[in-house]
């Protein structure tokens, strides 16, 4: 036992956790079936031998035989719907149940950590009766609660450091638990590296490791994996898995919930409003720093934008982006020129996992999806002027174009390849497209709330000092190659602009803009033969 600690005696704990709360606690519960309910239910049984002959197991419940026995769960949503408050419960009570266990509470940083999380932990342990000094104490300098049965919690940075990139700070750490707040800060590879390490007396207590995140919404790897993947499309979580959500109004503390609610509503943006107060995930945020600075989600973007404007009967203008990783893109935009309305309607991707991140097979994939839904307009092709390079891989006379039209030359669809003479200056097309955004030209540029990756890049591309677009690159965990995350997709908007909206472009050349390129300025809807 630590050292001039002791019980507390009988404790007279008030624990009232709403619904939602519950059906969280539910999933943190040790050795417990969360879909029969029962206790003392979970055991390994065998499954077979992995490639080397060693015998594999797998947990289930021995008495509604369920192995859907989640390990990573996430409780996501609005923000003051009561997830710290669990997770801080949590970690306390498996203290104080079991004896010699390891918890581990993180964050990105210890300072937000002690700022924040822990501040409720030592409130839960002060709100049930715990006595600092006589009960549990606490070692700030290591970051350590140390409870009167040798239980502790431990306190963990997670940040994503250039000298650390693989969390070699955890070394041969063993854990019993995990808490993660606020995980949209912290990379995948960081919880991994975590999970991995729970083990400590794993067997004798929870009987399967138990690591719980919680985060406000966001656009990180958390919403691709627990709630909605890259289509917007809801993800069927694994069975080690599991997603609580939650609003605001699952806090059960009624005169919180008044206050925070009141504060809340005082939120002028809508979709922050939505996200911190619903917890609605489908959501993009506004960034002034990016190189889209007047990039408004709540403007610009619209739910179920092709069921309302796609007209089968009009020429589609179809913008490829030859990047290779993460994937080859393009863009599907047909112009309402009378209106002065940009629709983007449809992002349309060459993935690497599935072996379509090439100029022929994306070709082929655009031609069969557009034939499929009889399009009867025909195409217009566009995109980088770069493309008409010839490759090395590539016989004379043949370039990324002439590979897409030879695809794509069918009786139903039409193509035609207009280009710009050049890559119009990056500078001065960037302010071109922000002056779009906020109505230049009496234009207006709506974008398909599915167009996931344009979105992303509209919010995230950063600018360079001198106005350029910033094209830092990262590293692909698959291949270890490095690729530019984002701006493929923005450039394919770039050239429809720029090409397309020829007058316009000219006019805000000649406004003060620099050099200007060739461009064409009559629309492209007469120019096809019907």
């Amino acid at each position: 036992m630590a050292n001039s600690l002791r019980h507390p005696g009988n404790l007279q704990i008030d624990f009232a956790p709403s619904e939602r709360q519950y059906e969280l606690w539910n999933y943190l519960q040790p050795d417990h079936c969360p879909h029969c309910g029962s206790d003392g239910s979970i055991e390994n049984v065998f499954v077979g031998y992995d490639r080397e002959g060693h015998p594999q197991y797998k947990p289930h419940c021995r008495v509604c035989g369920t192995t859907n026995l989640p390990q990573t769960i996430l409780g996501g949503g609005a923000a003051g719907g009561g997830k710290s408050f669990i997770g801080s419960c949590w970690l306390v009570s498996s203290c104080m149940r079991f004896e010699n266990i390891r918890a581990v509470v993180a964050r990105k940083t210890i300072k937000s950590l002690k700022e924040s999380t822990f501040n409720t932990i030592k409130t839960v342990m002060k709100s049930w009766g715990l006595k600092e000094g006589e009960n549990y104490k606490i070692n700030m300098l290591e970051g350590i609660v140390t409870f009167w049965n040798d239980s502790v919690i431990i306190l963990k940075e997670l940040e994503d450091l250039p000298s650390d990139p693989n969390f070699e700070r955890l070394g041969s750490s063993e854990y019993t638990i995990a808490f993660i707040d606020e995980v949209s800060e912290i990379c995948e590879k960081a919880v991994e590296v975590l999970s991995s390490r729970i083990r400590w007396r794993v067997h004798e207590t929870f009987k399967t490791p138990r690591l719980f995140m919680s985060t406000n919404p966001c656009m990180t790897w958390v919403r691709s994996r627990f709630v909605q993947d890259d289509d917007g499309n809801p993800v069927e979580c694994s069975e080690t898995d599991v997603f609580v959500r939650f609003s605001l109004y699952d806090n059960p503390d009624i005169q919180f919930r008044q206050i925070y609610e009141a504060n809340l509503n005082k939120i002028k943006d809508k979709a922050t409003r939505e996200r911190l107060k619903y917890g609605n995930w489908d959501f993009t945020d506004t960034n002034v720093s990016a190189a889209y600075w007047n990039f408004d989600g709540e403007k610009h973007l619209v739910s179920n934008l092709k069921e309302r404007v796609y007209d089968p009967l009009k020429p589609a203008i179809i913008c490829f982006d030859f990047n290779v990783i993460p994937y080859m893109g393009s863009l599907s935009v047909q112009i309402d020129f009378e209106k002065k309305k940009v629709y983007v309607l449809e992002e349309i991707l060459g993935k690497q996992e599935e072996k379509e991140n090439n100029t022929p097979r994306l070709s082929m994939k655009v031609r069969d999806k557009f034939v499929r839904e009889n399009h009867l307009g025909g195409v217009v092709i566009t995109g980088d002027p770069a493309g008409l390079a010839r490759s090395t891989q590539t016989e004379a006379g043949t370039n990324n174009f002439t590979i897409i039209m030879n695809n794509m030359r069918n009786t139903t669809l039409r193509p035609q390849l207009k280009l710009l003479s050049k890559q119009p200056p990056v500078v001065t097309r960037l302010e071109f497209v922000n002056a779009l955004l906020t109505g230049f030209d009496g234009w207006s540029i709506l974008i398909d709330m599915r167009c996931r990756r344009l979105a992303e890049d509209m919010i995230n591309q950063k600018k360079n000092p001198d106005g350029t677009k910033n094209k830092t690159k990262v590293t692909d965990p698959k291949t270890n190659t490095k690729y530019e995350k984002y701006g493929h997709l923005s450039d394919c908007l770039d050239y429809v602009l720029c090409y397309f909206l020829g007058t316009s472009w000219s006019k805000f050349q000649l406004g003060g803009g620099s050099t200007g390129i060739e461009t064409v300025d009559a629309p492209v809807y007469n120019q096809f033969d019907f």
